[in-house]
Order: C-alpha cells, then sequence, then structure tokens
C-alpha cells in the first residue's frame, strides 16, 4: 500500500493533499538552501516517513518553480562526479510562502471544525 494514503475502514482516504509539492519546497527552502535529495529526504522525516516523493515528483517541481522565479539554483562542485545543485527561495517565493501560510491556517480551522464530528461523543 503506498504510503500517501490510509484505510480507515472500508474507505481508502489521501492524506497528502494533490498539489502540495511545490508549497511545501517552498517552506523547507524558507530554512535554508537545499538540493533536490536533502528535500526528498527531509519531507519523508517531517511526514513520519509517511510521505518520501521521488527524483521523479522533485526534481520536475524544481524546476517549476526555478522557471516561475521562486527559487534561483546554484551549480555546486564537490569535487565529485554528480554536482549537486543547492537551491534557495527568492523574494517571490518567500511571499508565496506568506501567502500560503494564511491559507493553510484557515484550511487547518476548517478541518478542525470537520473533524469535531468524529470525536464529539
Amino acid at each position: 500500500m503506498p504510503r500517501n494514503y490510509c484505510r480507515c475502514g472500508p474507505f481508502r482516504i489521501e492524506v497528502i493533499p494533490k498539489g502540495l509539492l511545490k508549497p511545501l519546497i517552498l517552506k523547507l527552502l524558507s530554512n535554508r538552501p537545499m538540493h533536490g535529495f536533502e528535500l526528498m529526504e527531509q519531507i519523508f522525516e517531517k511526514t513520519d516517513g509517511m510521505w518520501r516523493p521521488g527524483p521523479a515528483a522533485i526534481y520536475p517541481a524544481l524546476q517549476w518553480l526555478e522557471e516561475k522565479g521562486y527559487i534561483k539554483s546554484m551549480e555546486e562542485n564537490n569535487g565529485s562526479e554528480k554536482s549537486r545543485k543547492p537551491y534557495s527561495i527568492t523574494q517571490k517565493g518567500i511571499d508565496a510562502v506568506s501567502e500560503y501560510d494564511k491559507a493553510i491556517k484557515d484550511m487547518h480551522n476548517r478541518m478542525q471544525k470537520f473533524t469535531s464530528i468524529w470525536l464529539r461523543k
């Protein structure tokens, strides 16, 4: 069973909402610059192992974010055959994170109201 959903009785419930990867990348990069593999590991760690997006998801998302001006990359040659490309957030990305923060707080409040239906005795 994939880790991005759970079985709740007879129902299959998506745990990771579609469209979350790009804002999550921006949120993580707002803390410090990281390269793609590091972002994959951070997402895995921060979701308690529930979600590990692979290279086929991370690198297109990074490319899109860079093309749109939310992040910027820097070549880093550390003497190995493969160079890692760290990404950092731009001001446009910081502004997007701020907007997303407001939306996620609203969504969190709405989900709390929804889950209260199940928690009432």
